[in-house]
């Protein structure tokens, strides 16, 4: 659970991808005391309490729904590289243990009420101090708004979590924050304004776009990773992800789950397709 918090979702079977993804110092958070901030957040989340905000509305993305959407040729194909291609997706998609963190637990405390929302927090003891979450939530006519901070002691809230959505579930976005990390004392600036960034909508003709982005923390790249993936309305899509900015993998099928691939990295190229099943 914990580990699909702090390290991105890289599903290519490229040794080259691979290799390099675990060379980088940001898919591994620093010392293990992150494991037990991350088992005191998730505990007890119920809504049970009196003040608590059941009649406030919960994100409502489902990638069930998503994959739902997919050809079940693709899906029941048994070709390697179809195979590769639905966990890609599952994976770019899965934000549940965000979703699960936007649950009020039931030891929270209203702190502050607006006629479209409020902000609740709860606290508890960890390593000599005390640890804070903010829970906000607010609408508009329009949309849902979450957002999570984080914060230790007397010292400064951090973001940890903000999402939106529009209320006909057509459209939102979530954008979970590494710079709460900076709470720790020691060397954690490469975690500053760093983020993974999920968006999805769908348009009015029935094409569905979700994509997920994870935030490079140099100035030679603006993204360390990107999935991006289109699903049309008859089933047919596409997928690319890009590492470091660079198109590595694309990826299309048709409504029958049909489909065909195309892979880069560095000078080597190679290109196949795949039957439905």
């Amino acid at each position: 659970m914990v580990q699909a918090l702090i390290q991105p979702a890289v599903s290519t079977n490229f040794t080259g991808i691979k290799k390099h993804a675990k060379m980088d110092k940001r898919l591994y958070l620093k010392g293990w005391i992150i494991f037990f901030l991350f088992t005191f957040l998730v505990a007890g989340c119920n809504k049970e309490g009196d003040d608590l905000p059941q009649e406030f509305a919960e994100l409502t993305f489902d990638e069930q729904a998503v994959m739902d959407r997919l050809p079940h040729g693709l899906l029941a194909s048994g070709d390697p590289k179809a195979q590769e291609c639905v966990d890609m997706i599952e994976q770019a998609l899965d934000m549940s243990e965000f979703r699960a963190n936007l649950i009020v637990p039931d030891d929270a405390t209203r702190s502050a009420k607006k006629a479209s929302g409020g902000t609740w927090s709860w606290s508890f003891p960890y390593m000599g101090g005390t640890w804070t979450f903010y829970w906000t939530y607010e609408e508009d006519a329009t949309r849902h708004y979450w957002t999570m901070e984080i914060q230790f002691g007397d010292g400064e809230r951090y973001d940890y979590i903000r999402a939106w959505e529009m209320k006909d579930g057509s459209a939102g976005q979530l954008i979970y924050s590494f710079n709460w990390i900076l709470i720790y004392q020691g060397d954690y600036s490469e975690y500053e304004d760093l983020h993974w960034t999920y968006t999805w909508n769908l348009d009015s003709s029935g094409t569905y776009t979700f994509r997920w982005l994870y935030d490079a923390d140099n100035e030679d790249y603006e993204y360390f990773l990107d999935y991006q993936l289109v699903i049309y309305e008859d089933g047919s899509g596409t997928l690319d992800y890009y590492y470091l900015d660079g198109l590595v993998y694309h990826m299309e099928w048709d409504a029958d789950g049909n489909g065909s691939w195309h892979y880069y990295f560095g000078d080597l190229e190679q290109t196949g397709t795949w039957t439905a099943g």
